[in-house]
């Protein structure tokens, strides 16, 4: 069982091509929240279904720029929406956007979830846009 998370870094147009690093910076540091969110919205359900809080996040960043277009994992629900803004620069300044690493974010260490082998309706679609 897993999460799966898309965010459109860029494509499409010019300037999301031209912000992408502060798109994706801001991505990854407000995921956590986002997924706070979600835990919170659905507690009723998460009560009544623990084993979801173990489910793994995969989080899709599709971007038309090869360094930002790639899939992580945050592993299970429960770890990746408890995760502090833990995010440095190669400056060692969190106010600048300089190559960012994600300090709680590792791969899990797992297969990429592929899609079904039979047609079906359930998949994301393999075909971007962007």
């Amino acid at each position: 069982m897993s999460l799966h998370v898309h965010c459109h870094i860029s494509g499409d147009h010019f300037l999301l091509d031209f912000v992408a690093r502060l798109r994706y910076y801001i991505f990854c540091k407000e995921l956590p929240v986002v997924l706070k969110a979600f835990v919170h919205g659905d507690e009723n359900l998460l009560k009544n279904y623990p084993e979801l809080e173990e489910a793994l996040v995969w989080v899709y960043f599709h971007s038309n720029i090869q360094e930002f277009n790639k899939v992580d994992c945050w592993g299970p629900l429960k770890d990746a929406s408890s995760l502090s803004s833990t995010y440095t620069t190669n400056n060692s300044s969190s106010s600048e956007l300089g190559e960012i690493q994600m300090d709680n974010t590792s791969n899990c260490n797992l297969d990429l979830p592929q899609p079904c082998q039979g047609s079906c309706t359930c998949c994301f679609p393999s075909t971007r846009k962007i």
